[in-house]
């Protein structure tokens, strides 16, 4: 856990030189699909609101192209709260993210279609939310990350200790910041430490 709060502390509380938070908004992906992703998303957006008490948004980037978000009176009708005061969630799992459409929304592909739709969404999205996290399914499997590289703060790549191999992450790099991306860094998920035995013997 020490960890995450560490990464919460310099990526997510970084000021720029005119003072403001440089990464309100932040996708996150992995090279490949099983690197755990929507398990580190989870836990950093949970600690992110527990550590800053500010409103925070976790949302799946499928749910992008589904609901409308443009307009930003309308993005809390698809909220659903958490058990954490002030984490919200997005999510394509949830039947309110499947039948609730706001007044005038657009079909789900003019996300994919219409840039113009896509930075009204985002616009709208950081109007209401301090934090945004964005749960993206790996690079191997769709163009999420990249779609949105432009229009985030940054990209921040998921590896799992022992499976991501070194050319799949630097492919990552490499795809994001082509895309136009800011790339963050990477999130090193499931790293078991090995505990020596002279500390077990002073425990």
């Amino acid at each position: 856990m020490g960890f995450y709060l560490e990464l919460i502390k310099t990526l997510f509380q970084a000021v720029g030189e005119d003072g403001k938070l440089r990464n309100r908004v932040v996708a996150f992906t992995a090279a490949a699909p099983g690197e755990g992703v929507t398990y580190v998303v989870n836990l950093i957006a949970k600690e992110l609101a527990l550590q800053t008490n500010k409103r925070v948004l976790r949302i799946d980037a499928a749910a992008l192209r589904e609901l409308h978000l443009a307009d930003a009176n309308y993005v809390s009708r698809y909220c659903e709260e958490t058990e954490v005061e002030n984490l919200l969630t997005i999510s394509t799992t949830k039947p309110k993210a499947q039948t609730v459409t706001a007044r005038g929304a657009s079909r789900a592909n003019d996300f994919d279609s219409n840039p113009e739709y896509r930075i009204a969404c985002m616009k709208a999205l950081r109007w209401n939310f301090d934090y945004v996290l964005i749960d993206c399914e790996s690079l191997a499997v769709s163009a999420d990350a990249t779609t949105l590289a432009s229009l985030v703060d940054g990209i921040s790549v998921v590896v799992k200790a022992g499976q991501t191999r070194s050319a799949q992450i630097k492919r990552s790099q490499k795809m994001i910041e082509s895309a136009d991306g800011k790339f963050l860094g990477f999130v090193l998920n499931q790293r078991r430490y090995p505990v020596p035995n002279w500390i077990y013997q002073r425990l």
